[in-house]
């Protein structure tokens, strides 16, 4: 069956929204282990940390085909460090302020990135491509296309909204 524009749209909002939960679950869960409290991480309120989403998209773009998982994981860690710095600068800029640190991490790179989360990312980059991604092709074949756009417009606007209040709550603050 030949994929419909709304199918291919439901699946990349799909796979931002599960890329981004799957981040914030993440993060939450490492700063529970590390410092033993909960805290709401990312610039959003929902519980969807954007910068994972892009980051999936960002390699489903590079890496177009699968390939071998060992393969994949060291293009990954590469690919996601070199994302990471960069996108830490650009946050910092923006909003003039820093977002994260890897002081206290082993293998820190110039605070920004380490090879402990790198590797992590790795790991979730293979969950990603050999999971997520088949994952959503074959809910979007067998959901009502009816379902996939109510969904879409629903998480694009619900994401959009967050994203404005939370970008204009941060240049205030």
């Amino acid at each position: 069956m030949k994929n419909s524009a709304e199918r291919i749209f439901f699946r990349y909002v799909f796979e931002f929204v599960a890329a981004g939960f799957v981040g914030w679950i993440y993060e939450v869960v490492t700063v529970w282990i590390l410092l033993h409290r909960f805290e709401n991480r990312g610039i959003l309120h929902l519980p969807i940390i954007p910068i994972y989403a892009v980051g999936a998209f960002i390699l489903l773009f590079i890496i177009r085909k699968k390939i071998n998982p060992v393969l994949l994981f060291i293009a990954a860690f590469v690919i996601t460090t070199v994302f990471e710095l960069g996108a830490s600068y650009l946050l910092e800029y923006i909003f003039h302020k820093q977002f994260w640190t890897y002081k206290t991490w082993p293998m820190s790179i110039l605070d920004r990135s380490s090879g402990v989360s790198s590797g992590i990312f790795g790991i979730m980059a293979v969950a990603y491509f050999y999971g997520l991604h088949p994952l959503s092709g074959k809910i979007s074949e067998k959901l009502p296309k009816r379902v996939c756009v109510t969904f879409s417009v629903i998480a694009v606007t619900a994401i959009v909204t967050d994203l404005v209040i939370s970008v204009c709550q941060n240049l205030k603050g």
